[in-house]
């Protein structure tokens, strides 16, 4: 199995490039949001052989952790390289862990190539698998707070605010809590709602 490839990067379109290993170029699909420096000094990309009957092709990430995450997605029933990428791509290893310990089916349902019994499957069949994994704090703090927000606003919206006054309740209610990782949806409201 090829683990990785070291050489000269060439951009070919996006979601891909040619890996120039001593004059022989591999073409490697890589996730969209992969900041690669394309026409610079050697560089290492971390790849993934994919062998099926009819296909074989190589994918490639920045990071190991990367490749082993689409790893992990692969030997998921339901999941193949196109889907495991834009997951990758659309949100990364750890939001998209966070989304499925947090069984946010509308979140992942979003990615392309999901719906939502796709959604519901692969939380039943990643769930445990994740909880063994460490998922980073800093990004279930930052998606909690996302997830408070948007439901501040949407229940303020249902109040009769517009968006605009609806999300400057909600900041202004979150800058006067200082943590907000105990506080529930209902004390953001009341706090968003005082004069």
């Amino acid at each position: 199995m090829i683990s990785s490839l070291t050489g000269i990067l060439e951009l070919t379109e996006p979601g891909s490039l040619i890996v120039n290993v001593n004059g022989i170029g591999y073409h490697v699909q890589v996730p969209l949001n992969a900041e690669f420096d394309i026409n610079k000094s050697s560089q290492t990309v971390y790849t993934y052989l994919y062998i099926r009957e009819d296909r074989l092709a190589l994918y490639g990430f920045l990071e190991k952790g990367e490749r082993d995450f689409f790893k992990i997605l692969l030997d998921t029933p339901g999941i193949g390289p196109k889907v495991a990428m834009n997951i990758i791509s659309d949100m990364g290893a750890e939001r998209f862990q966070y989304a499925v310990l947090s069984e946010n089916l509308t979140t992942i349902s979003s990615i392309p190539g999901i719906g939502l019994k796709s959604a519901k499957k692969m939380v039943l069949e990643l769930k445990e698998k994740f909880k063994l994994l460490k998922v980073n704090q800093e990004i279930i703090t930052k998606e909690e707070k996302k997830d408070i927000v948007y439901e501040g606003i949407e229940a303020l919206k249902g109040l009769g605010y517009s968006e605009r006054e609806a999300k400057q309740k909600i900041l202004n209610a979150m800058e006067k809590i200082p943590d907000y990782s105990s506080m529930g949806i209902e004390d953001l409201i009341k706090e968003a709602l005082k004069k």
